[in-house]
């Protein structure tokens, strides 16, 4: 448990478990900060798994950003990885952070071994899902940053340790960061760049009953021939948690094929 400095002195809090050759970096969506992928310290077993809250979230500090979110938080992942000295890592973005894993992937392809999206999209391609992200950008504006938080906690939760610990987490994150997070994930669109990637070995899950952002798999189909899709039975989006045991599973069955 410490923190990296950023250029800009933000302090970036992050922890690390496990002594794995395989580094796998945790990438959380806007609000939640890096206690949704508490289940998967189980994975330190094998892995070295590093989880870390971006800036304006958790433990973390920020510097307003107004301009180029998501560089800004490419720079901030790039110096996290330079800073735990590791060559190449393999990404786990979870929801729209995906999308962040997919831009860091497209702009530093030689610091990526692979990629895992856990409800992944390259682009909003669905109403209901762009909704979604307006409900998002609207509750925070409008101070409402606790009962977001309320509501994401409450769909994550496997129990009340779970939801008090989310809901608490998702309290401290910065308004003004949330909000540009969401605005910048809503418009982002990567799908024309996606064929870049085809080297890359890249797992993309989805719940069963994710209805809304399943049929996302067809843009990665389209582009990425040899992506690897799978579906947990039963499951909606909240995969990391709801779901943690067949998530972990598919993750180190697709590590150990690759």
């Amino acid at each position: 448990m410490s923190h990296c400095r950023m250029n800009d002195g933000t302090m970036l809090y992050f922890e690390t478990y496990g002594e794995g050759d395989v580094p796998l970096v945790f990438l959380h969506p806007p609000l939640m900060g890096h206690v949704v992928f508490k289940y998967q310290r189980d994975l330190a077993k094998d892995y070295r798994v590093i989880f870390y809250d971006m800036r304006g979230h958790g433990r973390s500090t920020w510097c307003e950003v107004t301009n180029g979110v998501l560089e800004v938080h490419v720079s901030d992942l790039l110096t996290l990885i330079d800073y735990l000295c590791l060559e190449k890592v393999i990404l786990v973005g979870y929801s729209a952070a995906s999308m962040l894993a997919l831009h860091f992937a497209l702009i530093y392809p030689q610091r990526v071994n692979a990629l895992i999206l856990s409800g992944g999209f390259p682009k909003v391609g669905t109403w209901l899902l762009k909704q979604q992200f307006n409900i998002g950008i609207e509750l925070v504006s409008m101070g409402q940053v606790s009962y977001l938080s309320w509501i994401l906690a409450y769909s994550h939760q496997r129990n009340l340790r779970d939801f008090q610990e989310l809901y608490h987490y998702g309290r401290m994150a910065n308004a003004i960061i949330v909000q540009h997070m969401y605005a910048c994930y809503r418009d982002y669109d990567c799908t024309e760049y996606l064929h870049r990637l085809v080297h890359l070995p890249i797992l993309v899950l989805y719940g069963q009953f994710s209805l809304h952002i399943r049929p996302h798999r067809y843009l990665f189909q389209e582009f990425l021939p040899k992506v690897k899709i799978a579906y947990v039975s039963r499951a909606f989006h909240e995969l990391p948690t709801k779901k943690y045991l067949a998530f972990n599973q598919l993750v180190d069955y697709f590590l150990k094929k690759m």
